[in-house]
C-alpha cells in the first residue's frame, strides 16, 4: 500500500548538514590557531619591552632611548618616562615607553617598572599593542612578573586579558596562573590559565577551557 502524500516522512538535506558541520569546523581551528599565535607573541611583546630597558646599552644602533628626567624613589635610581624606539630583527619598528623604570639601588640587576606598554609593527604590515600595569624583573636569577593586568590589541581586531603572568628568563617558559580571556571577529575564549614554552612553540590552555564561535565569519 502507498503512503499518501500527506504521511509522506520529511526529508533531510544531510549533505546541507554536513557542509555546516565542515564549515564550523573549519572557523574553529582556524580561531584556535589564531588565539595560539596571538598569546605568546602579545605575552613576549610585553617581555620584550621589559627586557629592552636592560638591554638597550648592548644594541646602540638599533635601539634608542629618551627619558624626561632621573631621579631617585626611596634611594633607588628611577628614570621618568622612558621611552625606546627602534626595530626588531626583521627589521620592524617598535615603540616601548613606561611612566616609571626604578632600579633597585642594592642589586642594579633588579627594577621595577610602571605602566609599559608596547607598540610593534608585525611582519604582514599589521601592529600589535601589548601593555602591563607593572612588572618586577630579576637578571641575576632569570625571573620577570608581570602584573596588575595584561592587555593586549591587534589591528586583526583580537584582544587578550589576564591578570599576570611569570616568566623563567632562562628556559623562556611563561606561566599565566590566572585567568585569560580573549575575543576576535570569529569568537571568543578563556581558560583558568596558560603554558607557553618558546623553544617548543607549544601553548597550552588548562582549566575550563572553552571557545565560542560567533555568526557565519568567512
Amino acid at each position: 500500500m502507498n503512503p499518501r502524500d500527506g504521511d509522506a516522512a520529511p526529508r533531510h538535506d544531510w549533505s546541507a548538514r554536513a557542509r555546516s558541520t565542515a564549515m564550523d569546523a573549519l572557523r574553529y581551528t582556524q580561531f584556535v590557531g589564531v588565539m595560539k599565535r596571538a598569546l605568546p607573541a602579545a605575552a613576549f611583546a610585553v617581555i620584550a619591552a621589559v627586557l629592552a630597558f636592560f638591554f638597550v646599552a648592548r644594541q646602540p644602533s638599533k635601539i634608542a632611548m629618551t627619558y624626561e628626567k632621573l631621579g631617585r624613589i626611596q634611594n633607588d635610581l628611577a628614570m621618568e618616562k622612558p621611552r625606546l624606539t627602534g626595530a626588531d630583527g626583521n627589521g620592524n619598528p617598535f615603540v616601548i615607553t613606561a611612566d616609571q623604570a626604578i632600579q633597585d639601588a642594592k642589586n642594579p640587576k633588579k627594577a621595577k617598572l610602571k605602566k609599559v606598554e608596547a607598540d610593534l609593527t608585525l611582519d604582514n604590515n599589521g601592529w600589535l599593542n601589548a601593555n602591563a600595569a607593572n612588572g618586577l624583573v630579576d637578571m641575576k636569577v632569570g625571573s620577570l612578573e608581570l602584573g596588575g593586568g595584561i592587555d593586549v590589541f591587534s589591528d586583526s581586531g583580537y584582544t587578550l586579558h589576564s591578570q599576570a603572568a611569570s616568566l623563567d628568563l632562562n628556559k623562556w617558559i611563561l606561566h599565566g596562573h590566572n585567568e585569560v580571556t580573549g575575543q576576535g571577529p570569529m569568537g571568543t575564549m578563556r581558560a583558568d590559565s596558560f603554558h607557553y614554552d618558546r623553544a617548543s612553540h607549544k601553548l597550552a590552555l588548562d582549566g575550563h577551557v572553552r571557545m565560542t564561535l560567533i555568526g557565519n565569519h568567512k
